[in-house]
C-alpha cells in the first residue's frame, strides 16, 4: 500500500503492461495512462488482488472471462444477480461476434445500478465494475468490431 502503479509494475518486471486488474476480476482495470495512480485507500484500494495485463492481451477477451465467472458464479437468489450478469455476458459474445448495437449494449448496462444497489452479496453488486472500466478506458478496442465470418 502507499506505492505507485508504476512503482510495482517495475518490481515484477511489468513495466510493459496495457493495464492491471486491480482488485481482483470484481475490481477496477486501471490502463497505462494511470500507473500514475497509487496504492491506497484513498485512491485505488487493492482488496489484495493485482492482475498484470500484457500488452497483447485482448480486453474484450478480459472482460469476457471475468463476466463468465460471475454469470456462472452467481447463486440465482436474487434477480439482479441472477438477470444482470448473464445479459452482460450476452453482450460482450455479441461484440466478440460483432454484432452488437450501441443500443443493445447501453440496454445491457441499464440494471447495473440496481444490481450494485439491491444484490445481496458482493458478488452482484461488484460484478460489472472491471467490465465497465475496461469500456471506459478501452472502448476503441472492444467496441466496433465487425461480423465473425
Amino acid at each position: 500500500m502507499g506505492h505507485l502503479s508504476r512503482q510495482l509494475l517495475a518490481e515484477v518486471g511489468g513495466e510493459n503492461a496495457k493495464a492491471v486488474q486491480i482488485g481482483g476480476a470484481s475490481g477496477r482495470c486501471v490502463p497505462r495512462t494511470e500507473f500514475q495512480r497509487q496504492l491506497a485507500f484513498e485512491d485505488i484500494p487493492t482488496g489484495g488482488s493485482i492482475i498484470v495485463i500484457g500488452p497483447q492481451r485482448d480486453m474484450l477477451a478480459v472482460a469476457h472471462n471475468f463476466l463468465e465467472f460471475f454469470a456462472d458464479e452467481s447463486c440465482g437468489q436474487c434477480t439482479p444477480c441472477r438477470m444482470g450478469n448473464p445479459k452482460l455476458l450476452e453482450g460482450v459474445e455479441l461484440l466478440k461476434e460483432g454484432k452488437c448495437s450501441t443500443e443493445y449494449l447501453r440496454g445491457a448496462q441499464e440494471p447495473l445500478p440496481t444490481m450494485q444497489v439491491a444484490s445481496k452479496c458482493g458478488l452482484g453488486q461488484t460484478s460489472s465494475v472491471a467490465f465497465l472500466s475496461i469500456l471506459e478506458h478501452f472502448s476503441d478496442e472492444v467496441l466496433g468490431r465487425t461480423p465473425s465470418a
